[in-house]
């Protein structure tokens, strides 16, 4: 059910959550603001050559695995990846045993690896940028919006599980 439908056409409207953008155009803005500052303003580096190919690929390759299990860990539960859905089901299995947002931290590992394989400082910074973002726009709205939903339940795993990686 989309987020704002009625419930089988009994009026009752669960209420979803309300973002500004989609969470990777949030993450991603910042991480694209950062190519564009690699590519016409500057060029500092962060690790070249190979090592730097290496070390990139393998957080990207790290960050899309850990996506893919998250998601898969939701459908096994019966819960959706998009945030703007209603949260039926708290999931602490898999991935989120280890970290309340590892599809976000997924995120992170692949821009990261991609700034780090393109040796580009600055996307690399812009990381921090989308992070943050991503935290005040997205994450702290989904955690109030699970607080709400799982009252003391969720303060619980909160309290024992970390946010990010």
């Amino acid at each position: 059910m989309a987020s704002g439908q009625n419930d089988s056409g009994s009026g009752y409207k669960k209420p979803g959550l309300e973002l500004p953008a989609l969470p990777p155009v949030i993450f991603g803005a910042p991480i694209f603001i950062g190519a564009l500052i690699h590519v016409l303003l500057w060029r500092s580096a962060v690790i070249g050559g190979t090592t730097g190919v290496v070390i990139g690929a393998v957080l990207v390759v790290a960050g899309i695995g850990l996506i893919f299990w998250s998601i898969k860990t939701l459908k096994a539960q019966g819960e959706h990846p998009e945030p703007g859905e209603p949260t039926e089901t708290l999931v602490v299995t898999g991935p989120f045993k280890r970290t309340r947002n590892p599809i976000y931290s997924g995120f992170l590992l692949i821009a990261a690896g991609l700034a780090i394989s393109l040796n580009a400082m600055a996307m690399l910074i812009s990381v921090f940028f989308g992070s943050a973002a991503l935290t005040a726009l997205v994450i702290r709205r989904e955690e109030a919006y699970l607080e709400r939903e799982f009252g003391e339940i969720y303060t619980k795993y909160a309290n024992r599980t970390g946010r990010w990686i």
